[in-house]
């Protein structure tokens, strides 16, 4: 399996290290921790100038083998071999692909770097970020062949922890998600207040960043221009756990 770079909260530093490296990487994390956002700034931070082209595995049969079609293509081949504006493929959930398509990928991979046509450095980057979930049976027929396409594709590993374990970034996702959703609803709101943050701090968020950015795009239409987002416009689910959790300490 590819190494795992860090299972500590440091995760924003832990994925700067991957920024200053060109290799293919995978993030590993539960459902909705933000592995596409976590992707994206990737993206974002190399500076590649290609495209952030999406391959989302959560799909039927059909449309799985559509993509490991995309991917075995000679158009995809062709776009690899540029050396200006890189892309950047996001492979989402690339665990749920069928084993047979993991095989049949793993092949193609394979025999690229026997003919010679890419190099085994060249292979591991081509600028493909994949996701996956925790692995349930590390020794089943599907994870085995799984395990050997990431094996040819990938030497970096980032364990992307869920948001209850990683409290200290949510005022910087907080920041970063009322930016975006003032500019997406054209408003002017102005922060979250420091009553509102402890809640949103407070909480242990079981559906992740996913859960988060909803919260902050509701308050936000609940919230006056220039004011900043107080409990009131939070859920009453936050409120109320937040509430528990003063109870208890």
């Amino acid at each position: 399996m590819p190494r795992i770079v860090s299972e500590t909260k440091e995760t924003y530093g832990e994925l700067s290290k991957a920024v200053q490296s060109p290799f293919n990487l995978i993030l590993e994390g539960e459902s909705e921790v933000g592995k596409e956002h976590f992707a994206r700034l990737i993206h974002q931070e190399r500076n590649w100038g290609g495209r952030f082209v999406v391959y989302d595995c959560e799909q039927t049969g059909q449309e799985q083998s559509d993509i490991a079609g995309r991917l075995t293509s000679e158009a995809f081949l062709q776009r690899l071999k540029q050396s200006h504006k890189k892309d950047t493929f996001f492979v989402r959930r690339i665990d749920l692909l069928k084993g047979i398509l993991h095989a049949q990928l793993s092949d193609f991979f394979e025999q690229l770097a026997e003919s010679g046509r890419f190099s085994r450095k060249e292979l591991l980057s081509l600028g493909i970020i994949g996701s996956v979930q925790p692995e349930r049976n590390r020794f089943s027929l599907e994870s085995v062949q799984l395990n050997r396409l990431l094996d040819i594709l990938f030497c970096l590993r980032i364990r992307i922890l869920p948001l209850r374990e990683r409290k200290a970034e949510i005022p910087r996702l907080v920041e970063r998600f009322v930016r975006l959703f003032n500019r997406e609803h054209k408003k002017e709101v102005e922060g979250v207040s420091a009553e509102a943050l402890q809640i949103l701090i407070r909480h242990d968020w079981p559906n992740n960043v996913c859960q988060l950015r909803t919260e902050i795009e509701r308050a936000i239409t609940l919230t006056q221009d220039h004011h900043a987002i107080t409990p009131d416009a939070l859920s009453d689910d936050l409120v109320g756990s937040a509430s528990r959790t003063r109870s208890l300490d």
